[in-house]
């Protein structure tokens, strides 16, 4: 019996040196969501398009790429597609050796995209955003400031939020309440941003 477990154990390394760890379990494409004030923007992967805004799709991992949203009359926004190595790739270097990080190098299954999900707000031509624009911006960017004060203590980053929402003095705490409320309901960054901005128009 114990010989069949070790026959096993030792197969089961074979497949991980030939394959790749990371590539067995991060896979070589992965989930991502793009989205884009105002929507219907096309999103495109070093020149390659995707779709239009908001759009979730699952796209092959590789490094050195570049993200783009192009929508007329709006600027151009790029960027790179942000990749971390998967923690996985430096396991297999200890189980697989060479050959299985060589074979997660070339799959793309080293590389881990983050984040993956991006929110864009587009500039147009003449360079005018409005301020239900900035605003959302703002919720995006300091999202986990944001977050973090709702939950122990108001801080610049909420008092900030406020004044941009245009909510008075005696309604603040009812506002960090329904503000609150929104980041549970929804988890996703630019929904989020979305429904508070909603909130208070």
């Amino acid at each position: 019996m114990k010989s069949h477990c070790k026959i096993i154990l030792f197969l089961i390394l074979i497949i991980v040196a030939l394959y790749g760890c990371a590539t067995l379990v991060g896979g070589t494409n992965q989930q991502m969501t793009f989205q884009s004030e105002p929507e219907g923007a096309t999103v495109k992967v070093d020149g390659r398009p995707l779709g239009k805004t908001p759009i979730t799709i699952t796209i092959d991992k590789k490094a050195d790429q570049t993200l783009s949203f192009e929508l007329v009359g709006y600027k151009t926004v790029s960027m790179p597609l942000s990749t971390t190595v998967e923690p996985w790739f430096f396991g297999n270097i200890l189980t697989g050796g060479l050959i299985g990080s060589t074979t997660d190098a070339l799959s793309g299954a080293i590389y881990k995209y983050g984040p993956d999900q991006y929110y864009v707000t587009l500039v147009p031509v003449d360079g005018k955003i409005s301020s239900k624009s900035k605003t959302k911006d703002f919720i995006v960017a300091g999202y986990k400031n944001i977050i973090d004060e709702l939950n122990y203590e108001k801080g610049e980053y909420i008092e900030s939020l406020l004044v941009l929402l245009g909510v008075s003095e005696d309604k603040k705490e009812d506002a960090i309440k329904k503000i609150r409320g929104l980041s549970l309901a929804y988890s996703e960054i630019p929904v989020f941003a979305e429904k508070v901005v909603e909130e208070f128009e």
